[in-house]
C-alpha cells in the first residue's frame, strides 16, 4: 500500500493545526465562595490563600504521580473550560466558584486569559468531582 502525505495546508488559513488538541484535566478542591474573597474580609483572604495552597499541592501530586501523571501543558489559544463542582464537598452557589478557580488556571499558566480572545465557552455543573472540584480545559481549533 502506498503511503501519502498529508495535503499541504499552509496556504489554507481555516485549516486544522497538524498537531493534537490540548486537552488537561484538572482536579482541585472546591473554592472559597466569590461573595466571600471579593470583599475586603482579612479573613476570607486567608481562606482563599489555603485554597489555593491546597490546589497547588494537588496539582504538584497529579504531576508527580507514576500512573497517569498531570501534563500541564499551556493552552496558547482558544479554548473550552468545562468546571464540574461536586454538590457534596461544597454548599455555595454553583456561579460563585467560577472566578478563583479560573484565576488560578492562570496563575499556574495552564491559560492565557479568560478574556473573549481566549476564553470561547465556559460550562459550569454540579457533578461527580473527587476532591470538590473538576476542571477541563480544551483548546479549540
Amino acid at each position: 500500500m502506498l503511503e501519502r502525505s498529508p495535503p499541504d495546508v499552509s496556504d489554507r488559513p481555516f485549516a486544522l493545526p497538524n498537531r493534537e488538541l490540548i486537552t488537561t484535566v484538572v482536579d482541585l478542591p472546591p473554592p472559597p465562595s466569590v461573595n466571600e474573597t471579593r470583599k475586603i474580609n482579612w479573613h476570607a483572604a486567608k481562606k482563599l490563600e489555603r485554597w489555593k495552597k491546597s490546589a497547588d499541592k494537588l496539582v504538584l501530586a497529579a504531576k508527580s504521580r507514576s500512573v497517569n501523571p498531570l501534563g500541564l501543558k499551556k493552552v496558547p489559544g482558544r479554548f473550552e473550560l468545562r468546571v464540574v463542582v461536586s454538590e457534596h464537598h461544597t454548599n455555595m452557589d454553583l456561579d460563585n466558584a467560577l472566578k478563583n478557580i479560573i484565576d488560578f488556571l492562570c496563575r499556574i499558566e495552564l491559560i492565557t486569559d479568560d478574556g473573549p480572545k481566549y476564553m470561547r465557552r465556559l460550562i459550569v455543573e454540579w457533578g461527580l468531582a473527587p476532591e470538590g472540584c473538576r476542571v477541563t480545559i480544551t483548546e479549540l481549533a
